[in-house]
């Protein structure tokens, strides 16, 4: 079992180590900020509003963060940061760094990755471009969306022969991810590739973004998904922040993807809001088939633990250790006031789920036509 304990918990930025099951070398953590909880929760949020948030998300995280000692443990030229191209931009860790730390002489470096699949299996293409100088001794930190982790694999691969060609070292690394399990296994690897190469290699550091979502694969059973791509929020491990919010809206639990496509949400905003307005438009098919919305809600959000106050309270402080017991309560009221026996009745037809997708696609047409010069 894995679990969360709770380092600090503010209303603008709460830490927890991962605990439990498959814990290695690698520190694991969740950090939970408002910025981010609005980007997992809403893919309205695109182009450089995205990108803005992410950065407000990434400086209280940096200012905040349980291993601020290691990024102070060297001078600022000695800290890197690492952008797998596009999605690594939007993390800007680059001015969050400065914002959060003052560190002002940091550099940072660029690589292109493409992924695409063949024979059934994701490969990296169209990683030539390479803008890379990492100083000796540096601290690497890297933000990117993590799914199969391909581009995460190749690229600490390309890292690692060019420090070995260079004869220089690395001190320890930092990454900020929206994903799930791979990102830790591969991380593993590196660690034990990295002190095995550089000697005085010390310390990696896994940091997800409200929770460590979960990959859609061969085996999840889901209406509509995309496999090796959609990262969801069900049968996984998040934030108690980012689980109370699921209950702010009823679209935010139907969402096909936590991120969807974190390049084109900040750069090609068109080609990313059809995608999502596709989605929306195949569940409202599914709803005119006689799909109820109590369905929707129960394959995307099941709601484990919630059959009584005391279980639920037993189940979740195992699950989330050291937070307080009236956040757990919250929680429990927020589901007992979405599951009222009026909501119940209206959940059980079609008709609701049809109203949520025109509610949904209401929004995200409106954003489209505005980002088309429509209106």
């Amino acid at each position: 079992m894995q679990r969360l304990e709770a380092v600090s918990r503010t209303a603008e930025v709460s830490w927890y180590r991962l605990l439990g099951d498959y814990q290695g070398q690698v520190q694991r953590w969740v950090v939970s900020t408002p910025e981010t909880i609005r980007i997992c929760n809403l893919p309205e949020v695109a182009g450089t509003e995205f990108s803005h948030l992410l950065r407000q998300g990434m400086t209280k995280a940096l200012a905040t963060a349980p291993f601020k000692p290691l990024l102070g443990s060297v001078c600022s030229s000695r800290l890197c940061i690492m952008n797998f191209l596009r999605g690594g931009l939007n993390f800007d860790l680059r001015n969050a760094l400065c914002d959060a730390l003052g560190s002002r002489y940091h550099s940072t470096c660029f690589m292109s990755s493409q992924r695409f699949r063949r024979d059934g299996r994701w490969v990296v293409q169209e990683d030539m471009y390479r803008k890379m100088e990492i100083p000796d001794g540096a601290i690497l930190l890297v933000g990117d969306v993590v799914a199969t982790g391909v581009t995460v694999d190749n690229g600490f691969r390309v890292i690692e022969n060019y420090l070995k060609e260079k004869q220089s070292t690395i001190a320890a690394t930092v990454f900020f991810t929206i994903g799930c399990h791979k990102l830790e296994k591969l991380l593993e690897d590196v660690h034990r590739r990295f002190q095995e190469a550089f000697p005085g290699y010390r310390e990696t550091h896994a940091v997800y973004l409200e929770g460590k979502f979960r990959l859609v694969d061969s085996a999840t059973r889901l209406m509509i998904a995309i496999q090796g791509t959609d990262l969801i929020r069900r049968d996984c491990l998040l934030a108690p922040e980012f689980e109370r919010s699921q209950y702010d809206s009823l679209g935010v639990a139907l969402e096909r993807c936590t991120i969807y496509d974190a390049g084109s949400r900040a750069f090609d905003v068109i080609e990313y809001l059809t995608d999502v307005i596709h989605y929306w438009e195949q569940v409202r098919r599914l709803a005119r088939r006689g799909y109820t919305l109590r369905e929707a809600l129960l394959e995307r959000w099941p709601e484990s633990d919630y059959g009584d106050l005391d279980g639920f309270l037993a189940a979740r402080r195992l699950r989330w250790e050291l937070v307080p017991d009236d956040c757990l309560r919250e929680l429990w009221e927020c589901r007992q006031r979405r599951w009222s026996e009026e909501f119940t009745r209206w959940a059980a037809t079609s008709a609701a789920l049809e109203s949520v997708c025109d509610d949904r696609l209401q929004t995200l047409q409106a954003i489209l036509a505005e980002a088309q010069g429509e209106r």
